[in-house]
């Protein structure tokens, strides 16, 4: 045999042997992938299923719910938490964060909770990035008067 004849074999060994650890760290790769997606769709699957941070929240404070429409008609209102509710979605001013790309900062009423007679938490968001904030409000003459106790942003 002859010393370029050599020399092609072992370049042709060097070649095949980098392809199949190329096949094979590829290969490696395509399974961790696999595996992670299908951690999403677990994961994803359980927060469809299992009780959310406002579900959560509802067991430790009654959340919309009689008691607090019954205490603030002790206070002389004479509305709904529905209406307050409905007050809060007009006032994104209270917002303290900036909406990106484009987006402006609302409340949504699915969103809204209100937790006492005094406090509300919502969560706000622009369809981009989003918080909760916890307010206080008062209502004389049945005009409500808001104001911002803590926001954050989602991180």
């Amino acid at each position: 045999m002859t010393m370029q004849k050599k020399e092609r074999i072992i370049w042709s060994a060097v070649l095949i042997v980098i392809l199949v650890i190329t096949v094979l760290t590829v290969a490696s790769y395509q399974t961790k992938i696999n595996s992670l997606s299908q951690k999403v769709a677990d994961f994803e699957e359980d927060m469809k299923t299992e009780p959310g941070h406002d579900a959560e929240l509802t067991e430790i404070v009654p959340i919309n719910n009689s008691e607090v429409i019954n205490s603030l008609q002790r206070q002389g209102f004479d509305g709904e938490l529905q209406d307050i509710i409905d007050d809060l979605t007009n006032h994104s001013e209270l917002i303290p964060f900036e909406g990106v790309l484009g987006g402006k900062m609302g409340f949504y009423k699915e969103d809204i909770h209100v937790i006492s007679d005094k406090w509300v938490l919502a969560k706000f968001e622009d369809g981009h990035i989003g918080g909760n904030m916890l307010l206080s409000y008062s209502i004389k003459n049945n005009n409500i008067s808001w104001e911002v106790l803590d926001s954050y942003l989602f991180n």
